[in-house]
This record gives structure tokens, sequence and C-alpha cells, in this order.
């Protein structure tokens, strides 16, 4: 078992939500089973048989958007807390071979477990055991307090990772999304054992969750285990929080960071659909096309007028209340205005842009052009082909969708995103990146030089 990594956490070059693959099978639930026991608790079973393992994920719908101003921190606290020093048989976790993590983000905590097909008694048992009847010593609270407010401090001085917080911060301002996921210093520095388990009864329950059961199993047979495993825990009647729908900022929001580096990167970020928007296939499709895959749009339109670019990436972040588009460009520091002037510039012409073969009425000038549109939906295929053949992401999957998911008939991820044409990418360029109110973070080299 080992220290996690965040989903915003600085990856390489850049923070880890720039470079996330598409959602392997949101929207999807078949072929398996889905079941809903007594108590509430969601659960999704699905054979996959390829290796002998079996992968549990078990999520509940809470992240920093359920916290308040008093427990901003409490679901990092508690994920950490959880994971290294609560209650359960940690000893058998290691005797199994198992591979135990968890992530906390804005809308969900999830936690995983992976390990030999033989042993799926032991690892349903043990997700009980530790996530439901979690219990917490005061002094294994305070240690692990300290190691968070180090978590804390790493964040805040490392210039990648401080952006990506301070970007989400910016483009949901006012919103519960607008809360740091990592937390605020004062309120885990005070927290206390008793309130932290206060606020775990609160959410850890049967019916604020969903569980997904990927592996080398025979589907009966699992859910007969399942419902003997879960299925005396209590219905607690829990009632999900009415929350608003994040809104466009209205203006646009300019930070500048100075840290010390040597390199400067530019951040712009838009308001974008929300997970269950039905604009977010296009913008999916939009993203891949000009800021990822093989040969994207915006790295080449701003390098061919910059030449002080040195890399470009994009991604789209879908929440369940609101969602963004993030731009990402490293850079020298002195031309950091001019590039964020040109990639403004390239967004707002993303509106009226050719993407497709089709979209050329000269046979020649079809020929000779790149369809951006068709690589952009291959790239979303093998992404998620490479998803799908690890069982513990395509588990993770299915409880972020269960979790997420409000639409009545969401279709298959993969057709809606082949339904897509060149049409549908241009109203979304133009709907979401010809607005005049977007998030500018900039990190630069600090003014005197470093400290």
């Amino acid at each position: 078992m080992t220290r996690f990594s965040r989903w915003i956490l600085a990856a390489g070059l850049f923070p880890a939500f720039l470079a996330l693959p598409a959602p392997p099978l949101a929207g999807a639930l078949d072929p398996g089973r889905y079941v809903v026991l007594e108590n509430g608790l969601r659960v999704f079973l699905y054979e996959k048989r390829d290796l002998p393992l079996v992968h549990v994920v078990t999520g509940f719908d809470l992240g920093s958007k359920n916290e308040t101003g008093e427990t901003n921190g409490f679901v990092h606290l508690l994920e950490h807390a959880i994971l290294f020093r609560g209650s359960g048989d940690r000893a058998g976790l290691r005797r199994h071979g198992a591979y135990f993590n968890g992530s906390t983000g804005q809308d969900l905590a999830v936690f995983e477990i992976s390990l030999p097909s033989a042993h799926a008694g032991f690892a349903l048992r043990s997700q009980k055991d530790i996530l439901f009847g979690f219990d917490l010593d005061p002094r294994e609270l305070e240690a692990e307090k300290e190691v968070v407010l180090e978590e804390l401090g790493e964040m805040e001085d490392d210039p990648d990772r401080a952006a990506a917080d301070r970007v989400l911060r910016e483009i949901f301002a006012g919103h519960p999304y607008g809360r740091s996921v990592y937390g605020d210093r004062g309120v885990i520095a005070a927290a206390t054992a008793e309130g932290l388990l206060a606020f775990h009864r609160r959410f850890f329950t049967a019916d604020n969750a969903a569980m997904a059961v990927v592996g080398d199993f025979e589907t009966g047979e699992m859910e007969r285990l399942v419902r003997e495993v879960f299925g005396d825990l209590p219905r607690a009647g829990h009632a999900a929080a009415a929350l608003p729908m994040a809104v466009p900022l209205g203006k646009d929001s300019v930070v500048r960071l100075e840290k010390d580096v040597t390199e400067g990167t530019l951040y712009l970020a838009f308001p974008a659909p929300d997970y269950n928007h039905p604009d977010r296939y296009a913008m999916r499709v939009l993203v891949e096309a000009l800021g990822r895959g093989i040969n994207p749009l915006l790295s080449a339109r701003l390098r061919s007028e910059r030449d002080t670019v040195q890399r470009v990436s994009m991604s789209y972040l879908e929440f369940r209340y609101g969602g963004a588009a993030v731009v990402a460009v490293k850079a020298v520091p002195s031309d950091l205005a001019a590039v964020e002037r040109t990639a403004l510039s390239v967004l707002k012409r993303a509106g009226s842009e050719n993407y497709s073969k089709k979209d050329f009425l000269d046979p020649v000038a079809e020929m000779a052009a790149f369809d951006f549109l068709e690589s952009a939906k291959n790239q979303i295929r093998f992404s998620s082909g490479q998803a799908e053949e690890s069982g513990l992401q395509l588990a993770g999957s299915f409880v972020r969708h269960m979790l997420l998911n409000t639409r009545e008939k969401p279709g298959r991820y993969l057709d809606e995103i082949g339904r897509i044409g060149s049409g549908d990418l241009r109203r979304t360029a133009a709907r979401y990146f010809g607005r005049a109110d977007h998030v500018v973070v900039t990190v630069a080299p600090r003014r005197g030089g470093p400290k």
C-alpha cells in the first residue's frame, strides 16, 4: 500500500487533470448486472475473465462540494485516515497481496481494492469493514493531520499543482466546487476525531454509495456474496444535498502566481458542460481535436504564430453540477501575454474551423486536409479501449456513472461520440469558447529571482 496520487496532482510537465483519458464506458452499464440492495446500495457486476483477479471499487457521493467553510478539508483528511490510520484488517490486505487505494475530488470519494479472485470474499468484507465500520483513535488522527498538512504545503510550493488548484477555485468561484479539494489548513489542523467520525457517519452510508465488482467470477455467485456481506448494512435515509448548477463567471478572472521557476505557464479555463449535459460529447471530441491526440489543432496554430510556445495541452473536466475546459501552455515567460492573446484568438476562431474532410467542397483541398474530427474520435475510442483492458479503471468508471448520471436514457458513450459531426464542434466552440468570461492563471518566475 502506497501513498496515493490525487487526481489533481502534477504528472510530469502538466497536472494530471490535463491528461485524463476519456471515460471508458460512461453511460453504458451493459453487459453486466445492476442491482440495488434493500439498504439502497447500488451495485454493478461485470465479468472480465482474462486474468484471475477481482476489482472492487466503492464510491460515495461525497466531495469538496459537500464541505462548508467549517469542514473544508474533511474529505481529504477522512480519505487519508481510512487508507492509512483507521480500523480494519490492514495485515490481511498485505497477506492477501491486495492493492488498496483511494481518491477524492469535487464530487466523489472512491476507494478501490484489487486482489486474486480466489479471495473475492475477503475483498468484499475488507471494503465493508474499512469503509462502513471505520473508527479512529485520536492519536492516529493527529499523526495523519501532520501528513495532510505537509501534503498541502507541498502543493502550495509546486507551481503546476498550485496553479491547477487555483484554476478550479477561480472557474467555480462562488460555487461549492470553488473550495480546494486539498482543504483549508486551519480546518485540518483543528479537526478532532469526534468531528471527523460524525462527518463519516453522515456520508458513508449504503444509500449514499455505489459499488462495482469487475473480474474473474460468476455473476450469480458474486451477487449472492455481495448480498451476504453488505445486505445487513442499515438504510440511513440519506438525503443528498440540493446543490445549484455552476454558472458562468460573468467576468474575466486574471491571476498571476510567482514561483521559483525558469519557464512560464499559461492556464486558460472556460465554463463547460456538466456530466449530464447533451453538449458533453461534442466538448469531449472538440477538446481532443484542439488540444490532445496525434495532431492537435490548437497546438499547431499556436506554434505557427508564437515560436516561444514549448508545449500545449487541453482537458475537459465534467462534474455533476458543472464543467471546465482547461488549456495549459508552456512558453517563454516574457511572451506569456502575447501567447494568451493568441490562444484566445485561436479558440474564438474554433467556432468556424473546418474539422472534417467533408467540410471542403474542393476535392483537392479535401484530399489534402487533415481530418481532425475522425482523428479525435478514433483517439477517444483507443483510450476507451485501453481503459477497458484495466478491470480497476472499468470498475471506477461504472461507479462514477452510477453516482453522477441523472439521465433516464444516457446512451452508450462511444455511440454518442460517434454521432458527433463537424457542425457540432463549431457550435460547441462558439457557445463555450466565444464567451467573454474566462479564467487566466499564469505561473511566472519570481521578480527579483528565487527566494
